[in-house]
């Protein structure tokens, strides 16, 4: 979930960084300028004074790694909000984007509450289909990830074995499906961890016959922008920054190879297909997680949402167990009231 008052408050502190250097600077008005700024205006004094006690250094640090943003004699340098739900640019996973696009240069910078989430998946339309009043088929459009990822289709065991573990639910009426639901065996043991069993077979068999998956799924959930995140931590009063940088875009300095900010290699093999470890070490029945080379993990987490249990909504997140090998870490603490 994004932290929408430190994304206003980042921003603010961008202005007036760039201010004080005689940078000049554009804001790109849009329905996503007008969301973050209300946000801004409508909070208390005192939730916006400790935003940006939490933002600016942050920020400030992120800044002096960025000669680009510094480029003052080229233009202005282009700040552009991009709230997740309405994805204004679908190539960056962070909620603020800075841009000079007279260099290549594009940065994103992320202000989730939880920054190692990345993004959901779909499993499948929850379309009953009916046929002289009988229900033929009640999970019949199954999502074609391999397509819409890697643009390369699943096989035909995928929807076949997908299919039978959703067709769990079809003798079920609506009534007796919600009880089922909320029974641990059933939703467990006939439904998410068999359907997590399928997707993760059929993610080995793509990657495994096709040299470039494991790079489309990182590009896929990442986007091209790489980014920065930033995450306050409330106990130690300090804000932690991280950043994923595979394609080499952050750190860059100008008129050299160099990075100031460390880059990683994208990924090439998928390693391997496990249900993830819980916090006291057992296996997950929710989560699984695909383990690649170069220090990269993805995990997939199904999940029901309770408040939606007639409609059988199966929610799905993806994450981000490790931060890659080799990324950048930092923490700097708050400024002092």
């Amino acid at each position: 979930m994004i932290d929408t008052l430190l994304a206003a408050a980042s921003v603010k502190a961008i202005e007036d960084i760039m201010t004080k250097a005689a940078v000049p600077y554009e804001i790109r008005k849009d329905e996503e300028t007008d969301f973050f700024y209300g946000v801004w205006n409508d909070a208390k004094e005192e939730d916006r004074n400790l935003a940006m006690r939490q933002a600016r250094p942050a920020i400030e640090r992120i800044l002096s790694k960025e000669a680009y943003a510094y480029r003052a004699k080229e233009g202005p340098l282009i700040i552009r909000f991009n709230y997740l739900k309405r994805k204004i640019e679908k190539d960056s996973f962070g909620e603020i984007l800075l841009e000079r696009p007279e260099f290549d240069w594009h940065i994103s910078i992320s202000v989730k509450n939880d920054p190692k989430v990345l993004s959901s998946m779909t499993i499948a339309d929850r379309v009953r289909y009916i046929n002289h009043g009988e229900i033929v088929n009640v999970f019949n459009e199954i999502d074609d990830f391999g397509e819409r990822i890697f643009q390369l289709p699943c096989s035909n065991d995928y929807f076949r074995d997908m299919n039978e573990v959703l067709l769990s639910f079809e003798p079920y009426q609506k009534e007796d499906w919600m009880v089922k639901l909320k029974e641990e065996d059933f939703l467990y043991g006939k439904l998410i961890t068999p359907m997590l069993r399928v997707i993760g077979i059929e993610m080995k068999r793509l990657c495994n016959r096709h040299p470039e998956a494991p790079r489309k799924l990182i590009d896929y959930f990442y986007g091209t922008y790489d980014y920065y995140f930033i995450k306050p931590i409330d106990n130690s009063k300090v804000t932690r920054i991280g950043a994923v940088n595979p394609h080499g875009n952050l750190g860059r300095i100008p008129h050299s190879s160099n990075h100031d900010t460390p880059k990683v290699d994208f990924p090439t093999e998928l390693l391997e297909v496990r249900f993830a470890t819980e916090d006291h070490g057992e296996l997950s029945k929710n989560t699984i997680q695909f383990n690649f080379d170069k220090g990269w993990a993805v995990c997939l987490r199904i999940y029901i949402d309770e408040d939606k249990l007639e409609e059988r909504d199966f929610r799905t997140s993806v994450y981000l167990p490790v931060t890659p090998f080799g990324s950048y870490r930092d923490q700097v603490p708050w400024d002092e009231k």
